[in-house]
């Protein structure tokens, strides 16, 4: 019994350890596609060209938070818990990395006014935004799921191009901009609610769907 016992926890360490590794490439995508957008002057393009992360991260199967959380259960909050945390490590990781290049001085020009539109915001109009951009997220996922081809691509560019030029707020992608110009003692309230929008967005149209049960 010791044994399978002892069998059953190193499964389950490893499992978690692989999540977390999974979890941090992604954080290290978004990163990459946040680079992409503040790097470029043609919004639209920019916004476009960031679904490459969720494609690669959809592709690759690695564990992006606002894509796992509407599919939460009782049996795998643990991962999505390990998912955010690992998103939060690459994605940190990857501002970081940033600040060590020629691209630093751009990418704060730009991200400081967008970081100052967001904690300049009301608690309620971060989440809605966030809810908003949670169920887009969902979509795009959903709908790869279903349809592994052209369409279901096309559906995660989109949707991933809509929730930019909408405004709307998606957790992981604000914390690369946060690492770049604020503290944490400044977002972490905000990014509190964005994460708690982006949760309820994705569980919401996960259940009035069904595609999540």
């Amino acid at each position: 019994k010791r044994w399978n016992l002892l069998q059953k926890n190193i499964g389950g360490n490893m499992k978690h350890l692989n999540a977390l590794k999974k979890a941090i490439v992604a954080g290290l995508l978004i990163g990459i596609g946040c680079t992409v957008y503040l790097n470029m002057d043609n919004s639209i393009v920019a916004s476009f060209l960031f679904g490459l992360g969720l494609f690669t991260i959809i592709n690759l199967e690695l564990n992006l938070f606002t894509g796992k959380i509407g599919y939460i259960n009782k049996s795998n909050y643990i991962e999505i818990l390990i998912t955010l945390i690992g998103n939060t490590i690459g994605v940190n990781v990857m501002a970081f990395l940033m600040k060590q290049t020629r691209l630093h001085s751009k990418l704060v020009e730009k991200s400081v006014p967008i970081v100052d539109n967001k904690l300049s915001d009301t608690y309620v109009s971060l989440f809605l935004l966030a809810v908003c951009c949670g169920m887009l997220m969902f979509i795009a996922v959903a709908t790869f799921k279903k349809q592994p081809n052209i369409l279901g691509t096309l559906a995660v560019f989109l949707c991933v191009s809509v929730f930019i030029l909408a405004g709307f707020e998606h957790c992981i992608a604000n914390m690369f901009y946060f690492a770049l110009v604020s503290k944490p003692t400044k977002f972490f309230f905000p990014l509190i609610v964005i994460i708690l929008g982006n949760s309820t967005g994705g569980i919401l149209l996960s259940k009035l769907t069904k595609d999540g049960q």
